[in-house]
């Protein structure tokens, strides 16, 4: 990984009065992605001027990197009011299948740290992938639940990416439960995003035209 320098950030950050960064994890800002290096953190945040944006969109942390400490930054140095995270899935078998590095655990820590110290969790979730079982789409659709109580969810369907190892895997379809527990989440504005199937979206909008 490669970070500008805090003096070249502060430099470019200077001319603006709100700064957001672009980053799949703002915690790891200065580390290896790995082992934080928190204290280059805390060195960034405090030589800011303006309101800082950190860890929300558009970009997020990772769950694993939610600490008391981390958290505690945020609070103390931002103008931000959420914390946005990606845990894709309530399955810890999912979660090692894809190579995740984080826990459900993990997940369930970050949620109750910032719900402590006052900020709202935007979870993401990621369904219909082509190798979750029922009781792992179920384990799912518990952990957004949880989080729905308390912060904010945004679902995604699976989408196969070129060039990824899933490029060619097909979605799998969607419980009916879990199809009714969505919606009506998303009727009481407990969650976002679209878990429809995305042949099925793209048919409905083009044969309108």
């Amino acid at each position: 990984m490669r970070h500008r320098s805090v003096d070249e950030i502060v430099r470019y950050a200077s001319r603006y009065r709100d700064i957001r960064f672009v980053t799949p994890n703002a915690f790891a800002y200065g580390s290896d992605g790995v082992h934080l290096r928190l204290d280059k953190v805390e060195r960034l945040l405090r030589s800011l001027k303006g309101r800082v944006y950190f860890g929300t969109f558009p970009g997020e942390v990772r769950p694993e990197c939610v600490s008391r400490r981390s958290v505690e930054l945020v609070v103390e140095t931002c103008a931000n009011t959420r914390l946005h995270f990606g845990a894709q899935s309530g399955s810890d078998r999912v979660l090692h299948r894809l190579h995740r590095g984080h826990t459900v655990e993990d997940v369930v820590r970050a949620f109750d740290l910032c719900r402590e110290h006052g900020l709202v969790p935007v979870v993401d979730f990621i369904l219909g992938l082509p190798f979750e079982s029922d009781d792992d789409q179920r384990a799912t659709l518990d952990l957004v639940k949880m989080v729905a109580r308390g912060g904010k969810v945004h679902i995604h369907y699976f989408m196969p990416l070129p060039g990824t190892p899933l490029q060619n895997a097909r979605p799998r379809p969607l419980l009916p439960e879990t199809e009714n527990v969505l919606g009506k989440l998303a009727l009481d504005g407990r969650i976002t995003g679209s878990w429809m199937d995305h042949e099925i979206r793209f048919f409905r909008r083009t044969s309108h035209l």
